[in-house]
């Protein structure tokens, strides 16, 4: 059927997506998957034999696709609405976020791992364009063989990296293993703001993919590992995930909380619900997380910027794009209300002792969660400084994050006090 597409999980068709009217899809798990797997692709989309009603099936796979910018131009590129998630899926959907592999029903898929093109020479091109051209080129849709989709408003590409060659799978059964994020001529020195932040992170003691800047022409490049990847006996293997707005069923619209999206309240109730195999650890950490957010001035980390991973049992994804926006000339309102306060210059005690309420844990505790944090941060960040104007070189950008990092340090503890 041609306004039919099916949804492709570790090789196996799950179910399928049905063109609706508006621009929206209806999906349907298949027989098959119920007797034999009974595994969801979303929490919000629970194994059953009766089709979805558009709003909840839509939400979920609108989910998956790019926004802004790349949205607009990738649907210029093939010619068609940039409305139209059903075609978005049908161009695109070959390789997303998670496990899911999405194509036309007539075609049959080709799950042949290891197919790749060497795309390192087109890329430099590309990105040559980009520097001279930055609001006519983007990286992504100017990659016109690309079958794959990423969510988010920022610029970035999924590749297979081997050694320092850059590829796109030319079928199913060969996934990316990376995401690229190129610089960008808006916020400068991105990639080292990303990766500064990320390493930070990790040495801080959370869970974060690794990451680095790499250096491809004459253009820096951050790249991250893909946590929803996997090699198996060099087969890379698609691990199942899904951020939080897809598991509690929000639009991509609504990521952000002023605009009806999930806070820190939704997401703890989530987290206790299908995270708390470990206890409270997961949502300790998910507080942790508020913290170091606040400590890199990380105002940008909303409901699309967590995710679950569909293993045996669920667990909290590692944490990824991390960056400080509080470096550039941006509104510095928080995705997420502390408390009940979403600007940065307002956020004072009481925030936090409705935040802590929000959360479930005690005021002494969240003091006790955010001197950690703080003090890990403290630990590192100079080393950390040192280590990356060593390996990249001098650049303003480390000189601005040390100095947010250290006063909002002091702010915060202040709050503590």
């Amino acid at each position: 059927m041609k306004d039919r597409l099916q949804v492709i999980w570790n090789k196996r068709v799950v179910g399928t997506l049905n063109r609706h009217q508006k621009a929206r899809l209806i999906f349907q798990y298949s027989q098959d998957w119920i007797e034999k797997e009974s595994s969801p692709v979303s929490l919000s989309l629970p194994c059953r034999k009766e089709k979805f009603a558009p709003a909840i099936s839509t939400a979920f796979f609108e989910n998956l696709l790019p926004e802004s910018n790349t949205r607009t131009l990738l649907a210029f590129h093939r010619r068609f609405d940039k409305k139209d998630t059903f075609a978005f899926l049908e161009n695109f959907g070959e390789d997303c976020a998670g496990a899911l592999s999405i194509i036309p029903e007539n075609q049959e898929p080709d799950f042949t791992p290891g197919q790749y093109e060497n795309i390192t020479q087109e890329l430099i091109e590309n990105l040559d364009k980009m520097l001279l051209d930055p609001e006519r080129y983007k990286l992504y849709p100017q990659m016109r063989h690309a079958k794959l989709s990423l969510a988010g408003a920022q610029d970035k590409l999924p590749v297979y990296i081997k050694g320092t060659r850059f590829y796109l799978p030319k079928n199913s059964g060969s996934a990316t293993t990376h995401i690229i994020k190129p610089m960008n001529a808006g916020f400068t020195d991105i990639p080292r703001n990303e990766a500064f932040c990320m390493e930070l992170a990790q040495r801080s003691g959370f869970p974060i993919p690794n990451s680095k800047i790499m250096k491809i022409g004459n253009h820096e490049l951050f790249v991250v590992d893909r946590y929803d990847r996997q090699e198996v006996t060099k087969e890379i293997v698609r691990i199942h995930q899904e951020d939080f707005c897809q598991a509690m069923g929000y639009p991509a619209e609504r990521k952000y909380q002023e605009t009806g999206g999930p806070g820190f309240f939704e997401c703890r109730e989530l987290i206790d619900e299908y995270l708390s195999n470990q206890g409270v650890t997961n949502r300790l950490l998910f507080i942790r997380m508020m913290g170091f957010n606040y400590i890199i001035g990380n105002h940008d980390a909303h409901g699309k910027n967590f995710s679950i991973l569909h293993k045996k049992e669920f667990e909290l994804a590692p944490f990824y794009d991390l960056v400080s926006t509080q470096v550039y000339p941006l509104d510095n309102k928080f995705a997420m209300s502390i408390g009940r306060t979403f600007r940065y210059d307002r956020i004072k005690e009481h925030s936090f002792k409705r935040f802590a309420k929000d959360m479930n844990v005690r005021p002494k505790l969240l003091a006790s969660l955010i001197n950690e944090v703080s003090e890990t941060v403290i630990n590192e960040v100079d080393g950390l400084i040192a280590e990356h104007e060593k390996n990249y070189g001098e650049a303003k950008i480390y000189k601005e994050l040390n100095k947010i990092i250290k006063s909002n340090i002091i702010q915060l503890l202040d709050f503590f006090r």
